[in-house]
């Protein structure tokens, strides 16, 4: 089978929202009817491959009818949720995809592609073929069916239009939700791609036992360099900005000179329970803050020896719609790694993890959101940064945003020492946030001169 380099990547699915059954095409197909996908694409991804700055107008056409016939849809790079909506109104016609060049595009520009990892059936790169482009808890199907689960033979990974500098990371699990035994392949910064024809052949044997996917090495994006918010936790007095949530009262904080301590008890948790309604409760106490518009936040945690630590960063709606990217605690049954987790309609589910993390002397987490996209990153240097997956939320405006603690089951007692927690903007939109965070002319009038020239110096 020849080496082909896409320049487009198409995750399709049956179903608006990027649910049901789920296929990837990155080469015409005359019809849709080949791959199991006739009349009924509801909902589509597309990601840059890694020859896309070839040809920056390169897009995706979706055609009404077989043969690249009929009425057509060109979509550049995005996520496109619902194909019924009257912005485009092709849910359940396209018959046939091709790939070219066009001005006509729809949808924003979305998603970064450090690796592309081809994965085979068969040995020698033979058989069905899947692309993974990012992290994969599970490679069983929504369905129940195996999808790629225990049947990979041969790999083929290359480098993506983002990979970073310092190069890449790819690891295999056994086990899906990344447990198990790990083959980790590196792309050095001289690598272009690597090729294992035969993983039956590696002395750990990893051939038809793979089950779960991690893409490692991503920098967390330079978009938000402006500093809005930043608390170091050293005052005599807690950030007016701030807000306390403990709705059992069973956590405890206290502002200490450089660090946050949060305290909790036995059973206070930040889940619905699985099945909803078993198992979970809203009870975990946060210190949070009102924000709109895109952002990043940040916060470095002091790991302990004992790894007591179970809590992080939250962007939260309301029960229904939030995120956390937190440490656990090594108590705890994920014993002390770094988590993702997406909580959308009283679901659960775990976007990804940060390996290698349990117990570093200083962990760093940091969120960024675009929209309604939110991703997870962690750090043990603040410098060198590891994705923890990407997920689609739809929250609005404005959310809540901050730290959480939190002591699940019946682990020990948790305590959870922040350093400082950060609000950072895209440049460009920093002057506007900070006019709208001027206070008003009651409060100018008590400023100290020299607190109004601070003030009027940052908005300059």
């Amino acid at each position: 089978m020849p080496f082909v380099v896409p320049r487009l990547i198409v995750e399709i699915f049956d179903q608006p929202y990027f649910r049901g059954r789920r296929g990837l095409v990155y080469e015409p197909v005359r019809y849709t009817g080949y791959i199991g996908f006739q009349d009924n694409i509801s909902s589509v991804r597309i990601y840059k491959g890694p020859n896309y700055a070839s040809s920056p107008n390169y897009k995706v056409i979706l055609h009404e009818h077989i043969d690249f016939q009929g009425k057509r849809l060109a979509l550049g790079p995005g996520f496109y949720p619902n194909l019924h909506d009257m912005t485009y109104g092709f849910g359940n016609v396209v018959s046939s995809i091709n790939f070219g060049s066009s001005l006509e595009v729809a949808g924003p520009e979305w998603g970064t592609v450090p690796l592309v990892v081809e994965c085979y059936e068969h040995i020698n790169f033979q058989g069905l073929r899947a692309i993974v482009l990012r992290d994969i808890p599970n490679l069983r199907d929504a369905q129940g069916g195996t999808w790629f689960e225990d049947r990979i033979s041969s790999l083929r990974i290359f480098k993506g239009p983002n990979c970073p500098p310092t190069g890449a990371r790819v690891i295999f699990y056994e086990h899906p939700n990344f447990e198990g035994a790990q083959l980790p392949i590196e792309i050095r910064p001289m690598d272009f791609k690597k090729e294992i024809p035969n993983l039956h052949l590696l002395y750990q044997d990893f051939g038809d036992i793979i089950s779960a996917v991690k893409i490692e090495g991503w920098s967390s994006s330079s978009e938000f360099s402006e500093i809005m918010f930043q608390d170091e936790f050293d005052g005599i007095q807690m950030h007016p900005e701030w807000r306390w949530e403990d709705p059992k009262g069973g956590g405890t904080w206290s502002e200490r000179l450089g660090y946050l301590e949060m305290r909790v008890e036995p059973g206070q948790d930040l889940w619905h329970g699985s099945p909803p309604g078993q198992g979970g409760n809203m009870d975990a106490p946060r210190l949070l803050q009102t924000i709109s518009g895109d952002f990043a936040i940040e916060t470095r945690i002091r790991v302990t020896p004992q790894l007591r630590e179970h809590g992080g960063l939250l962007v939260w709606k309301d029960p229904n719609a939030f995120v956390r990217l937190e440490k656990t605690s090594g108590a705890h049954a994920f014993r002390g790694d770094v988590r993702f987790e997406r909580h959308v309609n009283r679901v659960y589910s775990l976007v990804g993890r940060g390996a290698g993390l349990t117990n570093p002397r200083h962990l760093f987490l940091r969120l960024e959101r675009r929209g309604n996209l939110f991703s997870g990153y962690a750090s043990a240097d603040g410098i060198n940064w590891q994705s923890c997956g990407s997920t689609f939320v739809g929250m609005g405006d404005p959310v809540h945003v901050g730290l959480h603690a939190l002591c699940p089951g019946n682990i020990p007692a948790t305590t959870t020492r922040f350093d400082y927690f950060r609000i950072q903007r895209r440049r460009s939109e920093a002057a506007l946030y900070r006019r709208s965070a001027q206070p008003s002319h009651a409060q100018q009038q008590q400023m100290s001169e020299t607190q109004r020239r601070e003030q009027l110096r940052q908005l300059v």
